[in-house]
């Protein structure tokens, strides 16, 4: 997971361009909601801030009144994602605070994901701090999942930068051919919330297996690189790709793989080079 700076938005002045061009009467019951929207974004940042998303689970239920909620929906889905709406510069604002999907880091930003679901929180709907860019895939394995406690929150962008120590690894499969698999493995000062988190948003996009996929196309290139090197060479090369990768990203999956490859045994006895 990548941070990515928390937008410069006010969740009111979104609201209102967002509600800009409905009809007078549509117009006006939205407008009668403006103040909950509002409220709705401080609770849903302060909440973010601490893990307790879990805590917002009365939001669910305003408004009461399923017209209302429909158009609240609508908010994002029929203006804020027009593009002949003015609101879609927002939306497109959005999406490019972040060149790779920082959900798993690795694909492109395709589309925005909702922290909490609108669906179930059509308050917060177009609120910026609940709006993600993100790729399709984690958009859709995410999908309208609802955190029931702090341990089932996935990492949140804005909120959550846990780049600045190690916690994604790799170990090397000694079988021929030789694969790679990856785990998390947090750094003992974390807290068990944060800890929790980690895991399950590891699980939650199914990084393991997006990573080990990745890891597979790339050991088959470097697999022919190092029949080409001197077998002498190959432990100061493979340690130098891990230190460029940790001095860029510590936590890509890259990184993880160089690491795990320069502290095996297998291109030593020759299997992994000669494979």
């Amino acid at each position: 997971m990548r941070p990515v700076q928390a937008p410069d938005l006010s969740a009111r002045e979104v609201y209102a361009l967002c509600i800009s061009k409905t009809l007078p009467k549509i117009k006006a019951r939205l407008q009668v909601l403006e103040e909950d929207v509002v409220n709705a974004a401080h609770q849903f940042e302060a909440a973010a801030s601490t893990a307790d998303l879990h805590t917002l689970a009365t939001l669910k239920a305003s408004p009461s009144d399923e017209a209302d909620r429909a158009q609240l929906t609508k908010n994002y889905t029929r203006r804020l994602t027009n593009k002949d709406h003015p609101a879609r510069d927002i939306y497109d604002e959005l999406k490019i605070a972040g060149s790779l999907c920082p959900l798993c880091a690795h694909r492109d930003v395709e589309t925005l994901d909702h922290q909490l679901p609108k669906s179930l929180y059509p308050l917060l709907a177009v609120v910026p701090s609940n709006l993600v860019p993100a790729c399709r895939s984690c958009n859709t394995l995410k999908s309208d999942a609802d955190p029931k406690g702090s341990f089932d929150q996935t990492l949140h962008p804005y909120f959550d930068d846990i780049s600045k120590e190690q916690w994604l690894f790799a170990r090397v499969h000694e079988v021929a051919p030789a694969c790679v698999s990856f785990h998390v493995k947090p750094p003992a000062s974390w807290d068990e919330v944060l800890t929790a988190r980690v895991h399950w948003h590891f699980q939650m996009f199914d990084l393991a297996e997006l990573y080990g996929n990745q890891a597979g196309r790339a050991m088959t290139s470097l697999r022919y690189v190092l029949k080409r090197k001197a077998p002498s060479s190959i432990p100061s090369y493979l340690q130098d790709e891990a230190d460029g990768g940790a001095d860029e990203d510590l936590n890509s999956w890259k990184t993880a793989m160089f690491q795990a490859l320069a502290g095996s045994s297998w291109y030593i006895n020759g299997g992994f080079a000669l494979e």
